[in-house]
């Protein structure tokens, strides 16, 4: 394989013999939740093979080469943490993982991994969970050549999977399905208006199209959070949340995602300005209407999704209908915190 230092076939030839020349030192390892703390070493061809007995803790042993103390120093298997499914979560954050500025780290972890995976198996261990920084982005080739796969990316990292079990599918869940996406109903109760934006990039632009401010989630944002932090980047309009009127759920999102949208009716704070300020970069023009320009829009279809929506929208400003209520309730099961729980509140 280019890129990684040397064919897959040499490398495991070449893994045995660096093994075949290593004792084992203080070699501990922590078996997850269970607590349990045990040490052993396996024969290997050749000579003794460090291996750790269970995957998903902290492994505290090297394994020293016999030959010189010149020679490398490496974790008997990378450090991980046991999620509750028997699967186990590697971190190249955590202490002992191979440091990819050290010559010969490409190598390190790849005969690191070959160690762990044997040991993960041997303890049956399901999933594995392996998170690589761009930093260690030269590492990417060794785990899929191992026969990991990517599940998700953010911008600081990628994360790869691998199923271990021959004899059984995978149990391990996609990657999130979903975008979540939020639009705005203002409705000013002094004036009896409702707010509306004209975009100025995105599909929405470019056609005279008047239309509540809208945007996606933020991760961990709550749907009235995101929706009021819209309007207020977009139009510097200061809301309270009223009630979430309507969703809609497609299959439709960018690359290949399903697309959530929710409807949520905000109300102008009490003294809060109805001055609007828009945000050049995104906002071509902001107004106030009336709910009855806001129903005449000519962009929306009869019988559509959206003028369902539009009108309950309506609805909600006159006080015919109340939406779905959201109130933070505890989290229950033992677990401390709230979360949004939306219920009909009539």
């Amino acid at each position: 394989m280019r890129g990684i230092g040397r064919p897959v076939i040499a490398a495991a030839a070449a893994r045995e013999t660096y093994l075949a020349r290593t004792t084992t030192t203080g070699t501990t390892t922590t078996a997850g939740t269970a607590g349990t703390t045990a040490g052993t070493a396996a024969k290997g061809r050749g000579g003794a093979r460090a291996r750790s007995v269970f995957a998903g803790a902290s492994t505290t042993g090297v394994c020293r080469a016999a030959m010189g103390s010149a020679a490398p120093v490496a974790a008997a298997t990378l450090r991980g943490s046991a999620d509750r499914y028997g699967g186990v979560i590697v971190d190249d954050d955590a202490e002992g993982f191979p440091d990819e500025t050290r010559g010969g780290a490409v190598e390190e972890f790849e005969e690191t991994l070959a160690r762990s995976l044997d040991a993960w198996r041997a303890e049956g261990v399901r999933g594995v969970w392996l998170k690589l920084r761009t930093a260690r982005a030269a590492y990417v080739p060794v785990a899929t050549t191992a026969g990991f796969e990517f599940h998700h990316a953010e911008r600081e990292y990628v994360m790869l999977t691998k199923w271990l079990p021959k004899d059984e599918p995978s149990t391990i869940p996609a990657n999130a399905s979903h975008q979540v996406g939020v639009g705005a109903f203002v409705y000013d109760e002094e004036g009896g208006k409702v707010l509306l934006v004209q975009e100025r990039r995105g599909p929405a632009s470019g056609r005279d199209l008047w239309k509540m401010p809208t945007g996606l989630l933020e991760a961990g944002e709550d749907i009235p959070e995101a929706a009021m932090r819209e309007v207020s980047e977009e139009t510097g309009i200061e809301t309270e949340f009223g009630a979430v009127i309507g969703l809609r759920h497609g299959h439709f999102g960018a690359f290949g995602k399903s697309d959530m949208f929710a409807v949520v009716g905000l109300r102008v704070k009490n003294g809060a300005s109805r001055e609007i300020k828009i945000q050049e970069q995104e906002i071509e023009a902001a107004k106030w209407a009336t709910v009855e320009e806001f129903l005449a829009n000519p962009n929306i279809e009869a019988g559509s999704h959206a003028a369902a929506l539009h009108a309950l929208c309506a609805k909600w400003s006159a006080g015919d209908y109340h939406g779905i209520a959201g109130r933070k309730l505890p989290l229950g099961f033992g677990r401390p915190g709230e979360v949004y729980t939306y219920v009909r509140d009539d």
